[in-house]
Parts: C-alpha cells; sequence; structure tokens
C-alpha cells in the first residue's frame, strides 16, 4: 500500500493553501481565438497547439510546481494537455455558471490541475525515505494529482451540450473521436453548442470513461510502475468515488471549489449573460411568439395555425414548420435546423412540443378536428402537434373551443371504394393553378348522357333538383358544357361559379353548404372555407370555379376525356387540346399545340419551361445539399411538398399554386404524387 504520504502542517486552510490570483500575459493573441471571457459567434476550429498559447501564463507555472524535468513535463504534461485542447477544444464548463465563455471549460481544468499540484506539494514523502524511491514516486505522484484534477469534468462534453454545425446537419460524437477532429474532418470552421436539459452532476459518471483518452496508456502505465495505489485514487477521483484513504480527491476537490467561487467573482459576474451555446430553445420560441404577434398564427379561428382545444394548444403541422423554416432562412440564423421534420426533432427534443406515439411517420401527429370547422365540413382533419406549455406561445390564452381527436385516423376513409363520396380525403390538395395559356382541357363528349342509374343517384332534394336540371341542360345541348366546366390537370371537375346555376332557383350560399355536407367539395384543408377559387382557362380572364369530386362529375355525366375538336367559328388561339401524360417530349407537343402566328403564347411557354428548370434545378440542389431528404421510387425521386415549400418560395419566387401548375407541362419531369396521404413532388432520377 502507498503510505509514504503526509500532510505537511496540519489542516491548512483551502485559501492559504491556494496561491493569489495569477496574472495574465500580455502577448497579444489572435483575435480568431477566442479566450475566457466569452465568444458569440459560434466557436472557431482553431488548432490545438494555438489553443494552448492561450493559457500559457499557467502552463508555465505547472511546470515550475511539478518540479519536473523537460522530457517528463513534455511526455507527461504537454501530451495530455494537447489531448485535452483537441477533446474539449473551446467548450464552455457552463451554460450560465462559472466559466461559461468560450474556451472555459479548458481554463477550468488547467486551474484545477495547477492548484491541485501546488497544494500536491505539501503532501510530503516520510524524511527516512530512500533517495532513490523518493526520486522515483515524487514525479508519479505529481502527474496523478495533475491528471486526476485535468480530467474531473471530462465527462462534460458528453451529458451537457451538443455540438453540431452550424446548419445543424451534423453532430459531434464525444465517444468516436475529439472535437477538433471531427471539425477537420467536416471542413467545419466554426460549431455550435445546444445545452441539454437536466444535467446536474450526471457528467461525473462518464468522466473515467474518457479518461485514458486524455492520459494515454503509456503514461498509466508509468504511474503504475511507481505504485498501482496511485492509479487507483486517480480512477476513484475521477469518477468522484473515492475511497476513505484516497488522498488524491480532496485535493481536486479543495481547488475545483475555489477555481469557480473566483471564477464567479471577477470574470463570470462581469461577463454574466454571455452564453456562447446556442439558446435553441429561447430563439425557437421567439420566432413562434413572433408569427403569432404578427398575425401570421392565429388562433380558434378558420385557417388558424393555434387551436386551443380542452386545455391543449395545438399546432397544425408540417405547415407551421414551414413557416418557422422560411422565417430561420429568410434571417440567415445560425444553429438552428431549416426543415420541418428537423425543427420538430429540436421541439420536441427541448420538450417545448409532444408528438403522438412513438414519434414515427405519420402517426406521430394527432388528428384534431375543430368544431369551428366541422360544423360546415363534417369529416375535415387537421394534423398538429402538441405544445407543452401553452404559455410559452401565447401571452394570453384564450377560451378553448369545441373539439375532438380523431383516434383512428382510417376511420374516415373506410368506406372509400365503396362510395365514392367519402374518396374525398384522400384527394391531394387542390389549389388555384394558372395553367399555360393558351392551352386549356376542355370537357365535351356531345353524345355522353347520365345513365339510368346515375339519373336515380341524385339527391331526393332541392340540390338533387338542381343538378339533375344542370345535367339534362347539357344532355340535350341547352347549355354549352364548355363555357361552365373545366378538367383541371388532376381530372378534378371544376364548375364555373355561380354561371353553372343561373336561373336554377337556389341561392348560392345555400348550394355551396348543401354541397359541402355531402363532401362534394375539393378544399384545401389549409383553407378550408375558401369553397370558390380562380383558374385561367385559355387566355381570358380567370374563372371563378368551384371544385367538385369524381362522384358529382358522373352524376352530371361529364366525360373524363378531352374533346379532339372545337366547335366551328372558334378562334384557333383558344384551342383546348389537352397536355396528358404521354411519352415523347412533352414540351414539343405544347408547342405544336400553339398556332404558329401566337408568338404571345409561344413566349409564354418558354417563360414556363424556364421556371420548370429552375424549380427542378432547385430541388435536386436541396437532395444533393442534404438540406432536404428524396425518397427513390421507380426511377424517380420523390420529396415531400412540405419539406421544400418555403425553400421554394424563397429561392423561386414564386407561389405554390404556380408550382403546381408547372407538372403539366412535363410530368416525366416533374409533377406531383401521393403516397400515405402525404404529397410528394416527383423528379425523373437526374441526381
Amino acid at each position: 500500500m502507498f503510505k509514504f504520504l503526509r500532510r505537511a502542517g496540519g489542516k491548512a486552510q483551502v485559501e492559504d493553501d491556494i496561491p493569489a490570483p495569477l496574472p495574465l500575459l500580455n502577448t497579444p493573441v489572435d483575435e480568431d481565438i477566442p479566450r475566457y471571457p466569452p465568444f458569440m459567434k459560434g466557436l472557431p476550429a482553431t488548432a490545438p497547439d494555438r489553443l494552448l498559447e492561450t493559457q500559457w501564463d499557467l502552463i508555465g507555472q505547472i511546470q515550475e510546481s511539478g518540479l519536473a524535468s523537460n522530457d517528463i513535463f513534455e511526455q507527461y504534461y504537454l501530451a495530455p494537455l494537447r489531448s485535452l485542447a483537441s477533446y474539449v477544444h473551446l467548450l464552455p464548463a457552463s451554460e450560465s455558471h462559472h466559466h461559461r465563455g468560450a474556451g472555459g471549460l479548458f481554463r477550468h481544468a488547467v486551474e484545477v490541475a495547477l492548484w491541485s499540484l501546488q497544494l500536491g506539494d505539501r503532501v510530503l514523502l516520510p524524511g527516512d525515505q530512500a533517495p532513490r524511491r523518493r526520486r522515483e514516486i515524487e514525479p508519479r505522484w505529481h502527474v496523478a494529482v495533475f491528471l486526476s484534477a485535468l480530467c474531473h469534468d471530462i465527462g462534460k462534453p458528453i451529458t451537457d451540450l451538443k455540438v453540431t454545425s452550424q446548419d445543424g446537419e451534423k453532430s459531434w460524437n464525444p465517444f468516436a473521436e475529439d472535437l477538433y477532429s471531427w471539425a477537420s474532418a467536416n471542413a467545419i470552421d466554426h460549431y455550435f453548442l445546444h445545452w441539454r436539459p437536466n444535467r446536474g452532476r450526471d457528467h461525473t459518471s462518464v468522466s473515467i470513461l474518457l479518461a485514458e483518452r486524455i492520459i494515454g496508456r503509456n503514461t498509466m502505465g508509468w504511474i503504475y510502475g511507481g505504485d498501482p495505489e496511485l492509479v487507483l485514487w486517480m480512477t476513484e477521483s475521477i469518477a468522484c468515488q473515492p475511497s476513505q484513504i484516497n488522498m488524491i480527491h480532496n485535493l481536486v476537490v479543495r481547488s475545483d471549489q475555489v477555481s469557480v467561487a473566483r471564477d464567479m467573482e471577477t470574470l463570470g459576474s462581469v461577463f454574466a449573460g454571455y452564453d456562447i451555446g446556442v439558446p435553441v430553445e429561447r430563439m425557437l420560441l421567439d420566432i413562434m411568439r413572433r408569427l403569432v404577434r404578427e398575425s401570421t398564427w392565429t388562433v380558434n379561428v378558420p385557417g388558424s395555425r393555434l387551436w386551443f382545444m380542452e386545455g391543449h394548444l395545438y399546432l397544425v403541422w408540417p405547415i407551421a414548420g414551414e413557416e418557422m423554416a422560411a422565417v430561420i432562412n429568410r434571417e440567415k440564423l445560425p444553429g438552428l435546423p431549416r426543415t420541418p421534420n428537423s425543427i420538430l426533432d429540436m421541439l420536441t427534443e427541448r420538450k417545448l412540443a409532444e408528438i403522438k406515439g412513438d414519434g414515427s411517420g405519420e402517426g406521430r401527429y394527432w388528428q384534431i378536428a375543430p368544431a369551428p370547422l366541422t360544423e360546415k365540413i363534417p369529416h375535415i382533419r387537421l394534423t398538429a402537434i402538441r405544445i407543452s406549455k401553452p404559455s410559452t406561445v401565447l401571452d394570453q390564452l384564450p377560451v378553448p373551443i369545441a373539439g375532438r381527436l380523431v383516434d383512428d385516423q382510417a376511420s374516415a376513409f373506410q368506406n372509400q371504394d365503396q362510395n365514392p363520396s367519402k374518396a374525398l380525403n384522400v384527394v391531394p390538395i387542390q389549389v388555384p393553378t394558372n395553367p399555360v395559356a393558351p392551352v386549356t382541357k376542355a370537357v365535351s363528349t356531345p353524345n355522353a348522357s347520365p345513365s339510368v342509374d346515375t339519373w336515380s343517384s341524385f339527391p331526393e332534394d332541392e340540390l338533387g333538383v338542381v343538378l339533375r336540371a344542370i345535367a339534362e341542360d347539357f344532355r340535350a345541348g341547352r347549355r354549352d358544357r364548355k363555357k361552365l366546366t373545366y378538367l383541371d390537370e388532376t381530372g378534378v371537375l371544376c364548375l364555373k361559379w355561380p354561371d353553372i346555376i343561373k336561373d336554377r332557383g337556389m341561392e348560392s350560399r345555400a348550394i355551396l353548404d348543401a354541397l359541402g355536407s355531402r363532401e362534394w367539395l375539393v378544399v384545401d384543408p389549409m383553407q378550408p372555407f375558401r369553397r370558390v377559387t380562380e383558374v385561367r382557362v385559355g387566355i381570358g380572364a380567370p374563372w371563378k370555379v368551384i371544385r367538385v369530386p369524381p362522384v358529382l362529375r358522373e352524376l352530371l355525366g361529364i366525360s373524363s376525356e378531352p374533346s379532339k375538336k372545337l366547335p366551328a367559328g372558334q378562334k384557333a388561339a383558344a384551342e383546348t387540346k389537352a397536355i396528358v401524360p404521354e411519352e415523347g417530349s412533352p414540351k414539343l407537343a405544347i408547342m405544336q399545340n400553339a398556332e404558329p402566328d401566337d408568338a404571345n403564347a409561344k413566349r409564354l411557354i418558354e417563360k414556363k419551361m424556364k421556371l420548370l428548370d429552375e424549380v427542378i434545378s432547385v430541388l435536386i440542389e436541396s437532395v444533393r445539399g442534404k438540406s432536404v431528404d428524396a425518397i427513390e421510387e421507380e426511377g424517380g425521386l420523390l420529396i415531400a411538398v412540405s419539406d421544400v415549400e418555403a425553400i421554394l418560395k424563397n429561392r423561386v419566387k414564386v407561389s405554390r399554386a404556380q408550382i403546381l401548375g408547372l407538372q403539366r407541362l412535363n410530368p416525366q419531369r416533374f409533377n406531383t404524387v401521393e403516397r400515405n396521404r402525404i404529397v410528394y413532388f416527383r423528379l425523373s432520377n437526374t441526381l
């Protein structure tokens, strides 16, 4: 056993044993290398040797206090210091307590190591120890004390914080490599910090796992060669689990306490509030509160992002995430996630929001049915996340509204195959588009008429009378359906409004309400009360239309096939030949559909094709840059519309309707598809 040590001078007071505050060197340091006190703009991935220079005044005193030869100092002091500088780099020791600035953890470790070494020098060898034995033990004792102190907080990078690149896409794994090596390997010039909640003193339980990384096996072996008890005391002290006879741990604890106290009294208090970790919670909450303050997000009214029901605040997602991502991208906020999915991950990780179930796939969203919406559209559903504490987003909580959660998401769609009208909710969101003029899709099948079965399917009420009269007028040729109906690029029937019901003896609002109650209106769930929209047909003024599902198209006897000819006397410039997905060159087909003398139409088509190329370029660039994820499917790439809509709006500067309208130009290169109730852009695989 290691019994040759004795304490000199009895129980000295801590403040008497600890030397006076150390003067700093006057040598100027590169401004790019932040020292403690703090640094506010992300931390630069500076070479570790340059970090050592910032604390060289303390390191010089370590060499003097350890009474080490140059060889011992280089191998057993400087080498661990370099390893520590590479590993903790410029991390702070805490978020808002002691040594909270850039380089605070390294500075704190060096301070505690120096002062523990100076206290350890007062623990003297007995006078009757053989000189050879003294020469053998003394340097090992000093190194053991020094390394125990140097590594006492080494577990903090694992338990206290997370280190990422500026865009948040790359994270440091502290078990795999040191911080500097990670930054170098990933070409990261500045890294950002994210503090973990509920940290406490968890770092002490993992510090011993990392000690060998800093100390090195050769050094451990050298100390063990002097006396195995020294290695045992080192490991006990680093793990903060000392035995009663451990003579190192108390030295480290006393030095640690003084280092903390002095920092809080001097530099720490002067620079209070200069936290260097990205304050993710505050920044995300600030963005959310700003969107509320600016009325981008409203509460408990049609079109709202926020719904306060039964004491819980729900946020419609992912569209709210797209709006948050737009703010982050527009203002170039560093260290924050930039897609709805990664924002949601951050919100849930920080316990700012809650998701449903195990958090996988679409099942992580709640399906909510607020009463203000279901009163008009009975089966409407909104996907949403839940805000953990409503008061963090809203200054004043509104009166809760009635509403319900839909536990079984499939319940609203279980009969869709048997009843086409129930398939409404699984149709991709239909929004007003601006098709390329003059190319439109006319609805014309002169000989088509409702079958006997169809006639018997009309509702037996006032709405059924109106619809039956419209169908009969089309069948008999009393009204020109080409002037009143239009099939959009997805096959949804658009009825010109209110022209289609002119002189029918029923008010427009009453008909809309009746259609909505039967789910015979195709609406955008994000704008559920916008039942009348606009669509451009040909080169004339836009039509006001309502959109209806296939069941109503069938009742009215309207074919899904476009006509091949125009009525006699109609100008060629208004030709309505359809653009449909087919083999060959869609662009050539479009150009051939326009008359040679229609120069304006050709220029408009070319402009749309240029816009399509730009949209595809932005999407491919986003996938290659890993800003968004893509799914490979049968020679194509699927990209969730919700993930890239904000990017497209910022980069291309066009509306969602304009982007969706481009899919008719070249469906082989760009169109939209639906998978598991998620709408995707589909690109030909050109990566």
